[in-house]
């Protein structure tokens, strides 16, 4: 996460100037896109059962951002919290138990309050470090998160990403 803290430096200014339905989306394409490179061939453990829980969560995301009237963040809020929780429980993988913070922390903020810049900053780090844990790196460095090619994407992703909101 080093590597992380460092390049996100200035980032929560960046993204306050945003308006909140940027911000939302921002931290929604992050998950979105997470999940992407997580679930490229080679690229983590991750179990079909997990994948398939998170995009349908970002399914269901949509749906809440598109009808902002709702009062759930998901169509079955109780069961999902539930089945969130559950993940790490039934897929080993590294990447799942931030990945389950992040999903948690934007179902959260879903349900009746903004999502603030700093709320996003939390859901972006946790997606990085996901995609740190998934790169099983032996000692975690900024020489060796720099060097290694799944969290320079992953920092590069999420850069692109702020700059397209920005624009």
């Amino acid at each position: 996460m080093l590597y992380w803290d460092y390049e996100s430096e200035g980032w929560e200014s960046r993204i306050s100037s945003m308006p909140e339905a940027g911000q939302r989306e921002l931290a929604l394409s992050c998950l979105e896109r997470t999940l992407d490179m997580m679930d490229a061939p080679g690229s983590g453990e991750f179990s079909g059962p997990s994948i398939v829980f998170f995009r349908d969560a970002v399914q269901d995301f949509r749906v809440k951002v598109a009808s902002p009237g709702q009062c759930v963040a998901v169509l079955d809020e109780e069961n999902f919290f539930e089945a969130l929780h559950a993940l790490p429980d039934i897929d080993p993988a590294p990447g799942v138990p931030p990945l389950v913070m992040a999903f948690s922390d934007y179902a959260d903020c879903l349900r009746n309050r903004p999502l603030s810049s700093r709320e996003v900053l939390g859901i972006m780090s946790s997606c990085y470090e996901a995609i740190l844990n998934e790169a099983g790196l032996p000692r975690v460095t900024v020489e060796a998160e720099r060097e290694n090619e799944m969290c320079r994407r992953a920092l590069q992703m999420q850069q692109q990403l702020i700059g397209n909101a920005l624009s």
